[in-house]
């Protein structure tokens, strides 16, 4: 046998680990490898059952669905609507406010918004604790922000106190209204091409 040829022997293996068929693991050494993990046949693709398949692709159309119709923040909002009416009776509560909904979306009925104008109010004040009767642009940025709205993209230096609260009102009923109407493009088109949101 070659002097330079050291045969190994794995018990789990029954090809011969030869240092010839060794991967050098620095300059100085070298470590056996068996052929088995040596192979040069490149890897086969792996098949996906077509049961499998079909599963998959359900669950993309779900996802989709439920993104592009905004279903979970659909949900968030009447949760939300739940707790702070705190009724007796949920379901009749939902009920109803489905309606309200419906009807808002339509245009024949008050938008069942979350925050009230006293709520509004509030937030406002806690920007304007001195009564100047305006706010920052930065400070008007961070109501929109504490109230999870998305700020306008452009502000003036100073903002009158009634005049933010007036485009807070405003906000918030459009926000509603895009969520109301989520997943009908030639309405959402309508509201974008007219820059009363920014997407």
């Amino acid at each position: 046998m070659d002097e330079n040829r050291t045969e190994h022997h794995h018990p789990d293996c029954p090809h011969i680990i030869t240092m010839s068929d060794s991967v050098t693991v620095n300059s100085s050494s070298q470590l056996p490898v068996c052929k088995c993990i040596l192979s040069e046949e490149p890897s086969q693709e792996v098949h996906i059952p077509e049961y499998k398949q079909r599963m998959f692709s359900s669950t993309l159309r779900t996802e989709e669905y439920l993104r592009e119709r905004r279903i979970p923040e659909l949900i968030r909002f009447i949760l939300a609507k739940i707790i702070a009416a705190n009724p007796s009776d949920p379901a009749n509560y939902v009920v109803n406010l489905l309606e309200q909904c419906m009807l808002f979306r339509s245009g024949y009925g008050k938008p069942p918004v979350l925050y009230e104008d006293r709520h509004l109010k509030a937030i406002i004040k806690s920007f304007d604790p001195g009564d100047r009767g305006w706010l920052s642009a930065g400070q008007f940025r961070r109501a929109y922000i504490t109230l999870c709205f998305l700020p306008d993209k452009t502000l003036q230096e100073k903002i009158p106190t009634d005049m933010a609260i007036k485009k807070l009102q405003a906000t918030q009923e459009l926000e509603l209204f895009c969520l109301l109407n989520a997943g009908n493009a030639e309405v959402l088109s309508e509201i974008q091409s007219t820059n009363m949101i920014y997407f």
